[in-house]
């Protein structure tokens, strides 16, 4: 079974084209996504010589991180299992960093922000903490504490980086989802959002 796997919501990009459960081409996405994306998306596809008719399963990261980007990534996907009648799945990036194993995966969600995720057993938590308070979660999480981006690892002495290219997480992790039977079509493929985007917050001194 061929999975493209999608990942444009954080500041490494990456799009990843898997066989089985085995990614057979990779490939990062440099900003603008709007742009990369597709012309990723065609380069990788050529190089495993099919087109994108022959994708069963599209798995896109659908947050939390850039508004925009879990914007990008979900309508591309979107439409495409619209015009092409094919399943998808929606992966959230902090599980991809957790790379579906146990572990309290942290992401930099900007404004002195963090995004982070508890796993365990198959279960999550979300939310957004600032980063001494994540830091200080972290120093009492009994397991490992992931971040792709080296800002955390340095203020948190727990935490271990990762690799920050999402996609053949992201990938794995929507093959998961769609043999549990976790399949979504395009009115059903939402997004992730922890928070309000910085056009709905109130201007300064109002």
């Amino acid at each position: 079974m061929w999975t493209l796997g999608i990942e444009t919501t954080s500041a490494q990009g990456s799009v990843a084209l898997l066989r089985g459960d085995g990614v057979e081409r990779w490939a990062a996405l440099e900003p603008p996504y709007s742009s990369g994306l597709f012309a990723a998306v065609e380069a990788v596809l050529k190089e495993a010589g099919i087109g994108l008719g022959d994708i069963e399963l599209f798995a896109v990261a659908d947050g939390p991180g850039s508004f925009t980007g879990v914007r990008i990534g979900l309508t591309a996907v979107k439409g495409w299992i619209e015009v092409l009648g094919k399943p998808a799945a929606g992966v959230s990036t902090l599980q991809a960093v957790a790379g579906g194993a146990p572990g309290l995966a942290g992401l930099d969600a900007g404004r002195g922000e963090v995004y982070f995720g508890a796993y365990a057993g198959g279960s999550s938590e979300e939310g957004l903490e600032a980063l001494e308070a994540f830091c200080r979660r972290a120093a009492a999480w009994r397991g490992p504490v992931l971040t792709p981006q080296a800002a955390i690892a340095a203020a948190c002495p727990q935490a271990k980086l990762v690799e920050p290219r999402l996609a053949a997480n992201v990938g794995r992790l929507g093959i998961a989802a769609w043999r549990r039977g976790e399949r979504k079509d395009a009115l059903s493929l939402d997004a992730r959002y922890l928070r309000r985007s910085d056009a709905e917050l109130p201007l300064a001194g109002r």
